[in-house]
């Protein structure tokens, strides 16, 4: 009986053990998720003043000679108040290895959307570039020129994006929407009352 009882207390303290363990792990592993976070929005803050940036993905990763790392997936915004916001995304390794993380994907550049290939809408900044820049919103290209105060409201549905164009200058503003596919869906003058 009493080898019992010990032999209970001995696997209780192992498995006590073991989700202490598992524990220490999982708030080592945060916490360094954490630092990668700071880090990257640390330099993205000093290389891009005024810029929207925020962190995308976070994937831990390991080295060929089995260090931990992680791959950090960084959006960064100038120029959001806009008719043409530029937006990239910028990739981090961290802490840092001895292989170059990917290179800066652009995904506007120039006032420029769906230039070549397929057309697809992923991203707010596309967004609000197609609704004046894309066939059937010139009204709207002209009302931006007219009131340069004029500013981007954008929320996304399920398979468009809207985007209300508003100047306080102005008794009217535009609201149009832009399907995923890059179709424009409908271009609306609305009158304030």
């Amino acid at each position: 009986m009493a080898i019992r009882r010990e032999l209970i207390l001995i696997l209780g303290l192992i498995l006590i053990i073991a989700v202490l363990v598992k524990l220490i792990e999982f708030f080592q592993i945060n916490v360094v998720e954490a630092d990668a976070s700071n880090f990257v929005m640390e330099d993205l803050g000093n290389k891009y003043p005024g810029a929207n940036i925020s962190v995308m993905t976070i994937i831990p990763k390991t080295n060929p000679s089995g260090g931990k790392y992680f791959e950090v997936k960084a959006k960064v915004t100038e120029d959001p108040d806009t008719p043409c916001p530029e937006r990239s995304h910028i990739f981090y390794n961290y802490p840092a290895q001895n292989f170059v993380p990917a290179p800066t994907e652009a995904i506007t550049r120039n006032c420029q959307v769906c230039t070549e290939g397929i057309c697809t809408i992923a991203f707010p900044e596309e967004a609000i570039i197609a609704s004046h820049k894309f066939p059937g919103t010139e009204k709207v290209a002209t009302y931006i020129r007219d009131n340069p105060n004029a500013l981007p409201y954008v929320s996304e549905q399920p398979d468009s994006w809207v985007i209300t164009w508003d100047s306080q200058t102005a008794d009217y503003s535009y609201l149009v929407e832009i399907h995923r596919d890059g179709r424009v869906l409908n271009v609306e003058r609305i009158n304030k009352s």
